[in-house]
């Protein structure tokens, strides 16, 4: 077996199931708030055009894509990030099997193990795949904090020099899976002019990026800070479908990054990524072109979180984030024993912190916090929090 697969932990839905003794059986009539999973219906325009264009499965989908495809994704990004029309970024866009899958292959594409000692940054806390990519692409990991005294923002100043020299990929994930902290300018001219210094590759996770307030500004995003030349440092972006348009299952994603690197990811995909198929490329065209549906979504988020902010109202501490469809949510014990009595009690799960982050520095900085999906249709939302608000009146 492969040594590397020794280095990793189990995924945080594992420690969940023993802390609640469920195993596979959990209570049929609970409410699972621990899986950042839409449970609004997806586009009907995406599933007609699956259904229309079904007869294409019986063809091999190519790991670059349909060209149509790679155009959405330029459009997209164009509009969306404000880029300048004469942007040329047909040989940077590449189709992926969702950002989890994609981050993964980035990896072990990108990683040298040659070097002296390969390291990633990972904020901290996390979404765990990129612990895992990471570690099996034969790199250690460096936890950058993102702490309650900092707002959660990573303080990319804090990190030591000679893991800076080590360095070779920098993953950055706004808005924030699981605090909701969206990088600001400053924050992205602060990894931008590190990245330049040591020359390392930057890796940001945008998935969440079209959730937010409606009436907020959207939350920025790299390529607003890069100006397509030679100055720029290694780039690597991850978008999705998933939460933009609820279409986790359909498994569709794209990197765009420096051509360098789309080049060497199409090599190692040819051998070994999950090609999109052909229906489901057709209906994602449909989905990064059309804003409609997106705009809906986010007003049905809003209804979702002014409902929960009035039922929590008595703790003024818990508040809608910038980005993503979480609470972040600070307990009043343990996050494991808050866990274990809402589920007990009310028959509600959710992801304790802990579970999402890492010890560094003496501090692991999901500790006392848990993950809230804000997920559901508006009653189950209710329902829920009504729920959290009885245990948290509790202590």
């Amino acid at each position: 077996m492969n040594k590397d697969l020794d280095s990793l932990s189990q995924y945080p839905f594992y420690f969940l199931s023993k802390l609640l003794n469920v195993g596979n059986k959990v209570d049929p009539d609970s409410i699972n708030l621990s899986i950042g999973e839409p449970k609004q219906s997806p586009p009907q325009e995406c599933l007609d055009l699956i259904h229309k264009d079904s007869k294409a499965l019986s063809q091999y989908p190519t790991s670059k894509g349909l060209d149509q495809l790679r155009d959405s994704y330029e459009g997209w990004l164009k509009r969306r990030f404000n880029l300048e029309p004469q942007t040329k970024l047909e040989q940077c866009v590449l189709p992926l099997g969702g950002t989890r899958e994609g981050i993964f292959s980035f990896m072990q594409a990108s990683i040298d193990r040659n070097q002296k000692k390969p390291t990633v940054i990972v904020p901290n806390p996390f979404y765990k795949i990129y612990e895992g990519a990471a570690k099996m692409a034969g790199a250690d990991c460096f936890y950058l904090n993102s702490e309650k005294e900092n707002d959660f923002r990573p303080d990319f100043n804090s990190i030591p020099e000679d893991v800076l020299e080590n360095c070779q990929i920098l993953i950055l994930c706004s808005p924030s899976n699981p605090t909701g902290y969206c990088l600001t300018e400053k924050d992205y001219s602060e990894v931008i002019r590190l990245a330049n210094k040591f020359n390392f590759i930057i890796c940001s996770d945008e998935c969440y990026v079209d959730i937010y307030p409606s009436d907020k500004k959207a939350p920025l995003g790299l390529l607003e800070f890069l100006k397509f030349d030679q100055t720029d440092p290694k780039f690597a972006v991850f978008h999705s479908l998933s939460k933009r348009s609820n279409l986790a299952g359909l498994r569709s994603g794209f990197i765009v990054g420096s051509e360098e690197l789309i080049e060497k990811v199409l090599l190692y995909r040819t051998y070994h990524g999950v090609t999109i198929p052909i229906p489901s490329q057709k209906a994602s065209i449909w989905a990064w072109e059309d804003e409609l549906h997106v705009e809906q979504n986010r007003l049905n988020y809003d209804k979702k979180y002014d409902l929960s902010l009035e039922i929590l109202s008595d703790y003024p501490h818990i508040r809608r984030p910038n980005g993503s469809f979480y609470f972040w949510i600070e307990t009043p014990c343990s996050d494991e024993e808050f866990t274990q009595a809402l589920y007990e009690r009310e028959k509600v799960i959710v992801l304790p912190g802990s579970y999402l982050g890492q010890e560094n520095f003496g501090v692991n900085p999901g500790y006392g916090f848990i993950r809230v999906a804000v997920v559901h249709e508006i009653d189950t939302v209710e329902k829920s929090m009504i729920s959290i608000l009885n245990v948290l009146n509790s202590y």
